[in-house]
């Protein structure tokens, strides 16, 4: 049984070694101005339809609740070291009549010595009933009027173009910008930062600096340009802060102290903030005046993100755990459009680097937020047995034939997430440590292979593997000619099938050879196409 509780440690030490990322089921929230439609992007897609996994832009509405309203399911031929669709979809936004939605979107970029340049984003703006694409990424004035939109190449040279979607008429503008919707006016100016100003640029190419009191983290204008807001993170010796500068007089004022404030976005009028603060229990929503006055808590706890509509009546929010809440600020009573959705970011087996690969009778370990909800797990098209804790994992079945198809994650939840995974009979792997050396035990289980307990020519020692494919009735492998060498020195295998107690992984008893030296290359598997290689440290004699 030692043997168990040795390699159990290990697994859990590797995938410990990974957090949970920031990413949820519902991002880049984008509201009308009297809040009544809410614009979003997932890679999650409506329950039971045929929608890809790419990030996708959805709406919701009263009346309809989810619809799906772009998608780039196929990513195109290959493109050198792209591809030639633009199928990742995100940052949607809407204007405050709702008539005008621009999303971006986005490729693979790989910057490598024979890839050519290509732009990696595509700005794309819907407006009476049609599609207009432009270069790079996208913001949207909150008036729907105009486009900033910033190629990579004015990222690096510093500049931004401004087109008026009645005229046509472009023009190019001095000063690179990121898109933040949050950060243009009606009239197309953009706001910048730097470590201690404020900047803002308007379509003319004319700019207004305004020198701040504190260090800028983030900040956001109003649609008319007469307020600016901006955070300062917490740091050693200042709590988080959240001050506002009046344009027309240049006064600024800290409005707001806390642990860690964050999230700002202002009314159409400029008149009042939402923002997000930490406490011990959680983080939560606030309204505040942006001079200060009648700050409250709005009716929501733990939360991710959020947008206030333009005249401060709604707000929408996710939650740190996926969910997705509708709350009307007067009343402060709150919706749930979603419960907690899950989002598959990889897959690993089950532990660092992430793989592609379902190896029959492997363990899959999904990694995403939100997996406590989840009732069932589909693996092409088959419901699978699962666990789920701190990651979500199941055992690929032993039947499979190499395919490639999606293992679907469902909730109470109306969207689904799930990720492809390519179905393969052989595909070997070592558990290995965090330097890529394979996990040697010795053979009495006595424990790991290290300097200080070196293994010795003649002794058997213990490596853990997955991908190694089928067994017979009492789990030794079935396809035979299987080997391990030591560099270049065969080794004699005593034991290689099912690791006993540890389900989808298997165990192979190897003799260590006579070696000259202590380090070097262990391999083990069948030929080229079906074998696997990790490091090995024997320690000294």
């Amino acid at each position: 049984m030692r043997s168990i509780a040795i390699a159990t440690a290990v697994f859990a030490a590797g995938i410990g070694t990974v957090q949970p990322a920031g990413a949820q089921a519902f991002q880049g929230l984008s509201t009308t101005g009297d809040g009544s439609v809410l614009y979003f992007s997932s890679p999650d897609r409506i329950a039971g339809s045929g929608e890809s996994f790419h990030s996708k832009i959805f709406r919701w509405d009263a009346t309809n609740g989810f619809q799906l309203v772009a998608e780039v399911a196929d990513t195109g031929t290959s493109v050198g070291c792209t591809t030639a669709n633009f199928y990742q979809l995100s940052s949607p936004q809407v204007s405050a009549d709702g008539t005008v939605l621009a999303y971006t979107g986005s490729r693979p970029a790989v910057d490598a010595r024979y890839c050519a340049p290509s732009e990696p984003n595509q700005g794309i703006v819907q407006q009476n009933g049609m599609d207009r694409t432009f270069t790079g990424s996208l913001g949207l004035s909150p008036d729907g009027r105009y486009v900033i939109t910033t190629p990579a190449d004015a990222i690096t040279n510093g500049y931004h173009f401004v087109t008026d979607l009645q005229s046509g008429s472009a023009a190019i503008v001095s000063g690179a910008f990121n898109g933040d919707r949050r950060r243009i006016t009606d009239d197309a100016a953009v706001l910048t930062t730097e470590p201690s100003a404020l900047v803002l640029t308007d379509r003319f190419g004319g700019t207004r600096v305004w020198q701040t009191q504190m260090a800028v983290s983030d900040a956001i204008v109003d649609q008319s340009g007469k307020t600016l807001v901006y955070l300062t993170a917490i740091g050693p010796n200042h709590p988080g802060a959240i001050s506002a500068i009046d344009v027309a007089t240049g006064t600024e004022k800290e409005i707001f102290t806390g642990f860690s404030p964050g999230n700002l976005y202002l009314t159409a009028d400029g008149s009042k903030l939402l923002f997000t603060n930490g406490a011990g229990s959680g983080v939560y929503l606030y309204l505040i005046g942006v001079d200060g006055s009648g700050q409250r808590q709005v009716a929501m706890a733990n939360v991710g993100d959020a947008v206030l509509s333009g005249d401060g009546s709604v707000v929408y929010a996710n939650s740190a755990d996926g969910g997705l809440t509708r709350i009307d600020v007067a009343s402060g009573n709150a919706t749930e459009l979603a419960p907690d959705t899950p989002i598959v970011i990889a897959a690993y087996r089950p532990y660092p680097p992430a793989t592609t690969i379902a190896a029959v009778g492997s363990v899959i370990t999904l990694y995403g937020p939100g997996p406590a909800g989840v009732q069932q797990v589909t693996f092409c098209g088959q419901p699978v047995s699962f666990s789920k804790g701190q990651f979500l994992q199941f055992q690929v079945p032993w039947n499979l034939p190499n395919q490639t198809c999606d293992a679907i994650v469902q909730t109470t939840s109306p969207f689904e997430a799930a990720i492809s995974l390519t179905v393969q009979q052989y595909d070997p792997q070592f558990v290995t440590d965090g330097n890529g050396s394979a996990l040697l035990y010795h053979g009495n289980f006595s424990g790991p292979v290290d300097a200080a307990a070196p293994a010795q020519a003649g002794e058997v020692v213990v490596a853990y593997m997955t991908g190694l494919g089928p067994v017979d009735q009492n789990g030794m492998l079935s396809k035979p000619g299987f080997f391990c060498r030591f560099d270049f020195t065969q080794a004699n295998l005593s034991y290689v099938g099912l690791a006993p107690g540890l389900t989808g992984f298997y165990q192979v008893n190897v003799e260590v050879p006579d070696l000259s030296e202590a380090s070097g290359t262990l391999t083990c598997g069948w030929d080229v196409s079906t074998e696997a290689s990790a490091g090995f440290t024997l320690g000294p004699d």
